[in-house]
């Protein structure tokens, strides 16, 4: 798991692992924790300009 401390969405790619798509930080390497992939996920709905939606 990576444990850098902060992450841009420019540094992180996406691998395939088996049949799962794996954000991984492009600087060292390793899988997003998963506080760290809540994160990213929830920036790119921002940038993207979607509302957050609640799940019920």
């Amino acid at each position: 798991m990576c444990d850098c401390s902060k992450i841009h969405l420019y540094e992180v790619e996406f691998k395939l692992e088996g049949m799962t798509v794996v954000p991984t930080h492009k600087n060292c390497g390793f899988p997003l924790a998963e506080k760290q992939a809540e994160k990213f996920t929830q920036e790119l709905v921002k940038s993207w300009g979607f509302e957050d939606e609640e799940e019920d």
